[in-house]
């Protein structure tokens, strides 16, 4: 999770699925310093279309004047909330959680509630480890439809033996899930990345110059219409693929004397190999 101070204006806004957990929900808010919490609390048939939310009653001080209703919560998902609210704002709101659509929908909802994606927007945070596998389905793709950050909760353990007995039993329907566009890398930009993996395993330290003779030589695309000049191929690699690469965190430039060090980033490392599969196409 990003724990980098905000500035004075932002606060810290998390987006938590109210499922069957206690601590997974509680202690990431208290040890990221939350200020304000969404507690999306399922409710099946709830009035209004999916990923309405009503702000007003949301943010109402009495749980009783709430949406939800607190009642017909198990003890320690009454006693999450309470705890929350002893370091944070807390905010139920009724989410239909075996809904994908509505999940995604009222996540995003809240994102431009906080103007999660502006730069003086707050920070948004989604939780896909506390409520059912559909609810974090629509959590994560909320939050990378927006430029929010999704984060995991792993236990520190478990309930029963998973290996005598299996999690569930049974199954009551099948779900399909929508389908969005991922703002991939292009292959180029993939091909780079490897580039820079090889030289760093190999501890080289890579400029732009080095960058470009090896694109040249292997024939990528974002150099074929750049021109003879220095200047114009310098600005094809920054316009297709080191801005790009440096606006999602995959690269780092660091001036060196007369040239800028592209360094990868662990993040940038990920992504290659998980994208590794668009340079072997090519």
């Amino acid at each position: 999770m990003d724990t980098s101070v905000p500035s004075v204006a932002e606060r810290r806004v998390h987006v938590v699925p109210l499922g069957y957990e206690r601590d997974r929900i509680v202690e990431p808010l208290r040890r990221h310093r939350a200020d304000l919490t969404y507690l999306l609390v399922d409710a099946p048939d709830r009035d209004g279309a999916r990923g309405d939310v009503d702000f007003e009653a949301a943010g109402a001080a009495d749980p009783e004047a709430t949406r939800v209703a607190p009642d017909e919560l198990t003890d320690y998902q009454r006693d999450a909330w309470t705890a929350v609210a002893e370091f944070a704002e807390v905010r139920p709101i009724p989410v239909a959680l075996a809904d994908v659509y509505d999940v995604l929908g009222v996540t995003t909802t809240v994102a431009a509630r906080h103007r999660a994606s502006a730069a003086d927007g707050d920070r948004l945070f989604g939780n896909v480890s506390t409520g059912p596998r559909i609810a974090a389905v629509g959590v994560a793709l909320a939050c990378m439809i927006v430029g929010a950050r999704p984060y995991s909760v792993e236990p520190e353990r478990h309930r029963h033996d998973r290996s005598e007995d299996p999690l569930t039993e049974g199954v009551a329907r099948t779900v399909d899930l929508p389908l969005y566009p991922m703002d991939a890398p292009t292959a180029d930009q993939v091909a780079v990345l490897g580039r820079l993996r090889e030289r760093t395993d190999e501890s080289h330290t890579t400029d732009k110059w080095n960058l470009i003779e090896w694109a040249r030589e292997r024939d990528l695309t974002f150099l074929r219409e750049a021109g003879e000049s220095r200047t114009a191929k310098y600005r094809a690699l920054e316009t297709h693929v080191l801005s790009p690469l440096r606006e999602r965190g995959y690269v780092e430039l660091e001036d060196v004397g007369r040239s800028d060090t592209v360094r990868l980033t662990e993040t940038g490392r990920r992504v290659f190999f998980a994208f590794k599969h668009k340079i072997d196409e090519r």
